[in-house]
């Protein structure tokens, strides 16, 4: 039986693959490190070819942030080019952004649930045995909701 490092070594699609990946990574990184906190949280980079990043943003307010701010997110980008060795392969020098809105589940309505009659004489029945006390209050109120 081969090991599973000798698959990972010898297979040419998972090396490029693997490669992908972590070229990938570092481009997220890289838009990461780039861009405030506010625009990473809500986009993600696609691709990087010919020096043009693409960046799918949630919204189309956030589309329009990053276009609004392209030029000092490219000179911020540059720097990091410059001086972070990690990013020296990211040239970038344009960027496209488009917009992919994430679906989001619809959120679930609650009916609000009642008591029965007989649940609400029992709550009654119980709150006159307890006598005047705050949980006799409190289950009083709960038999109101019929």
């Amino acid at each position: 039986m081969r090991k599973i490092n000798a698959i990972f070594t010898d297979n040419n699609q998972v090396i490029n693959l693997t490669k992908d990946v972590r070229t990938h990574q570092q481009l997220q990184q890289f838009w990461l490190a780039a861009v405030p906190k506010n625009l990473s949280q809500s986009s993600f980079v696609s691709s990087l070819n010919q020096g043009q990043i693409t960046v799918y943003a949630d919204s189309a307010i956030v589309a329009n942030k990053i276009k609004l701010t392209q030029a000092s997110l490219l000179t911020q980008m540059q720097d990091l080019q410059k001086n972070n060795p990690l990013f020296r392969e990211c040239k970038v020098t344009a960027i496209s952004v488009k917009v992919q809105v994430k679906s989001r589940p619809k959120p679930v309505i609650k009916t609000p649930r009642k008591l029965s009659t007989s649940a609400a004489i029992s709550l009654r029945t119980f709150a006159q045995d307890l006598g005047e006390s705050p949980l006799a209050e409190k289950l009083n109120a709960l038999a109101d909701k019929t």
